[in-house]
């Protein structure tokens, strides 16, 4: 009995080859599509850029999400359908105000030559600020007070806390740090039942106790409120801070 091998090779071809074309077809597809997401991405950026810069002069809540829309759909045939799912101009989340919020859900469709057509879902969701700045109680400062060069820093608590510290006082110890969730942050402390940290994913940004907690925490969690930040003495003096004992302010 003989083997003819080039017949052997043939058949294999014929049966490979149209697997390995339908192949190519459908990652062609799939390239498209992520193409088409990178620039929607690209376009809703800017687009929340534009608002965050209008926002000091003019209400964009309406026009914000309504652009961004009409961008992303008018420059890719391939975004089939898009769909607000949220929207918030100026608003406050995760205890920072002033926020610009967009999320759609999206249907891509990218045909190929063999008729197939590759269709996927995508969450859209950006978020940034508005350039506003931020109004406070305290009366503005001179340009005597601004080109002091004698002002001495200190600490306070702006959420929890009537005393002005020193660097080095016990009591800053005892503050959050913040950094991004990854497997030694999981390794060496629990999830918030508060805030549910325990559902973020890497790369989030997370605050955590070194000295006294065992638990990590998201923005915004009530537990946050030993967050301490530096202003300079006479600025905490006038917001009504006195020195601490401990440390003397």
């Amino acid at each position: 009995m003989r083997t003819n091998k080039r017949g052997s090779y043939m058949l294999e071809s014929a049966i490979s080859l149209p697997v390995f074309i339908i192949a190519v077809m459908v990652m062609s597809s799939v390239i498209l599509m992520y193409a088409c997401i990178e620039d929607c991405n690209f376009i809703a950026a800017n687009e929340l850029r534009r608002g965050a810069a209008e926002c000091a002069i003019a209400d964009t809540s309406i026009s914000v999400p309504y652009r961004l829309k009409r961008e992303i759909q008018g420059k890719h045939s391939k975004v089939a359908s898009m769909r607000l799912t949220d929207s918030g101009i100026r608003t406050e989340r995760w205890g920072v105000d002033e926020l610009i919020a967009v999320s759609y859900d999206m249907t891509l469709e990218t045909p190929n030559p063999i008729g197939i057509n590759a269709k996927a879902g995508y969450e859209l969701s950006l978020v940034t600020r508005a350039y506003v700045g931020r109004e406070r109680d305290t009366g503005s400062m001179s340009a005597d007070d601004f080109m002091d060069n004698d002002s001495i820093p200190v600490f306070i608590f702006p959420k929890r806390g009537e005393k002005y510290h020193s660097e080095g006082c016990g009591f800053l110890k005892a503050a959050s740090r913040s950094g991004t969730l990854n497997a030694s942050i999981k390794k060496k402390y629990k999830s918030c039942p508060l805030c549910r940290s325990g559902h973020a994913t890497h790369g989030t940004l997370i605050y955590y106790f070194p000295s006294t907690g065992e638990d990590y925490h998201l923005p915004g969690c009530s537990s946050l409120q030993r967050n301490y930040i530096e202003t300079d003495k006479a600025t905490a003096i006038e917001r009504g801070y006195t020195a601490c004992s401990k440390c003397g302010g």
